[in-house]
């Protein structure tokens, strides 16, 4: 009796190294991988199309900067050779000039979340706005005095709402609030803000009922004009395709925003001042109102500063726009891409 207890025991010391370097195994099984992905290989090719192009155009109407697979660029006017400003793993986009044309504010996720940057205009000294956690940034723009961006962001669970960053940081400041789900006329989710020639107003999209989903003809998007005096949202639009994308012409003649027209996604264009609308173009890039919108409804564009034209990126290229008869012209680039990938 003494020899099998002895045995048991001596069975059961043998086996507890095992179970030892099992449960080290499965716990490193179940550990998370760490970001950033160990890089491998280059990724280089020269492109004249992109998808999802995020632009602006500089105040002096000369340089266009927009966004392509995580880097930014530059181009002129013309069109050309774009010139590459930001590289690396990040993912950089959404860019936006200031209105002295200096510095560019723009969204990246090089800290390792979503949160807003400024880079000078030649590519150098980019710097963190924001040292926020978990969060969405959607669409910076600047306050007609240069001193202020001003952002729709999320976190928590909570819908966008437009906050307000000034240029030399700072924590921010919440401007609107999204009420209660059953408020009647609720407003929710601020997205794309954009100036005109009034600081007081704010335009975004706002979504002024709860919806959702795919297939859908109307998804309750429409322009609102945020009154920063008064604290109050205004609904501009009824638009039967929602209405998404403001843009505002610094002559403060015109609106320009995004609607559906049946199954494709067009622009719109309002004479401000007595309210008649018309048709500016039939097709431009499919909006996002039917998924998660993370970087807006519909790509940022921009109007020249004489207010004559659009500058647009639709269906893989950029177009200048005419504001008298909606014609378009194909500006022309190509952009060397230059990355550093991983495996699967």
């Amino acid at each position: 009796m003494r020899q099998t207890y002895r045995f048991a025991v001596y069975a059961l010391l043998a086996l507890l190294p095992v179970a030892a370097n099992a449960q080290r195994d499965s716990a490193a099984s179940r550990a998370p991988r760490e970001l950033p992905l160990s890089v491998t290989k280059p990724l280089r090719f020269t492109t004249d199309e992109g998808t999802w192009l995020s632009l602006d155009l500089s105040p002096d109407g000369k340089t266009i900067v927009f966004d392509l697979l995580g880097d930014l660029y530059t181009l002129p006017i013309a069109g050309g050779k774009a010139t590459r400003l930001t590289s690396g793993q990040a993912f950089d986009s959404q860019p936006h000039w200031s209105p002295d044309g200096k510095t560019i504010v723009f969204v990246s996720d090089r800290s390792g979340t979503d949160n807003l940057w400024l880079v000078n205009a030649n590519g150098s000294g980019a710097r963190a706005l924001t040292r926020e956690d978990a969060r969405t940034f959607i669409s910076p723009t600047w306050s007609p005095d240069g001193k202020y961006v001003v952002v729709s962001r999320n976190g928590a669970g909570a819908g966008y709402n437009l906050f307000m960053y000034h240029k030399d940081g700072g924590t921010g400041l919440q401007i609107t609030t999204s009420p209660a789900a059953n408020a009647p006329f609720a407003t929710s989710n601020y997205v794309g803000a954009a100036f005109g020639n009034d600081p007081r107003y704010i335009y975004s999209a706002v979504r002024t009922a709860a919806g959702g989903g795919y297939n859908q003809t109307s998804l309750n998007w429409q322009i609102g004009v945020y009154d920063r005096k008064t604290g109050k949202t205004f609904v501009r639009t009824q638009a039967v395709g929602s209405g998404m994308r403001p843009e505002l012409s610094p002559d403060g003649k015109w609106l320009v925003y995004a609607t559906r027209r049946d199954s494709l996604t067009a622009l719109r264009i309002r004479d401000l001042a007595t309210g008649d609308e018309r048709w500016l173009a039939p097709n431009v890039q499919r909006d996002d109102q039917e998924s998660r919108y993370s970087r807006d409804l519909l790509p940022p564009f921009s109007f020249t500063p004489d207010s004559k034209a659009v500058i647009i990126a639709h269906h893989g290229k950029i177009w200048h726009i005419g504001v008298a008869d909606g014609a378009q012209t194909m500006i022309p680039f190509s952009a060397d891409v230059d990355q550093m990938i991983a495996g699967a």
